[in-house]
Formats: structure tokens, C-alpha cells, sequence
């Protein structure tokens, strides 16, 4: 969960708000969703109880394994997986959209 946190940080620095689909696109390794969706409900509670931990790459487990690039399958994975989450995105909106129109 800490490599959450740390995504979660700096999302908020940047001036963002962590959301799943924002925290998982920058995720290095898939992790289950319930797991997600929890680690954003705590950072939201309390984001300055996670402030401690950093951004991504400043844990010592982190900084003291030499960084692997990543293959063309990794790479055009987490592609697949970011424009699969973008649909599910502009999907919502257009529904939202849609909803709102018929109320307003």
C-alpha cells in the first residue's frame, strides 16, 4: 500500500486529486482493486498521516533497486490498460452528461 501513498502524495502535489483510475495508471505492478479503492479511502481520511512516506521512488526499497526499463510488452500493456481506463472514463462522463441534460 505504501507504493499507493507515495502516488497518492504526489498526485495531491501536483494539484490533483487521487482517484483509482489516476493512482493505478501510475502503479508499477497491478494491484487488486478492493486493495485500491482502500488505500485512497485511508489517504483520503488522513493524507498528511502519509506525507512521511514521500512520492514514488524515495522509499529505500525502492531507491536501492536499480531501475529496470521497461520491455515494449510492459510498456504497450500499461498503454492498453490507460486507454481501457480513459473509456471507462469518458463512458461515466457521457452517462453524467447525458443525466444532467435530462434534469436540467
Amino acid at each position: 500500500m505504501d507504493e499507493i501513498f507515495r502516488i497518492a502524495n504526489q498526485l495531491a502535489a501536483n494539484g490533483q486529486t487521487p482517484s483509482t483510475a489516476l493512482v493505478k495508471a501510475r502503479l508499477r505492478q497491478p494491484v487488486p482493486m478492493a486493495t485500491l479503492i482502500t488505500a485512497i479511502q485511508r489517504w483520503k481520511q488522513d493524507p498528511e498521516a502519509y506525507k512521511s512516506l514521500g512520492f514514488p521512488g524515495t522509499a529505500d526499497a525502492e531507491s536501492s533497486a536499480a531501475p529496470q526499463p521497461a520491455s515494449p510488452e510492459d510498456q504497450l500493456e500499461m498503454l492498453q490498460r490507460q486507454v481501457e481506463q480513459l473509456q471507462q472514463q469518458v463512458t461515466m462522463l457521457a452517462k453524467r452528461v447525458s443525466l444532467l441534460e435530462q434534469l436540467g
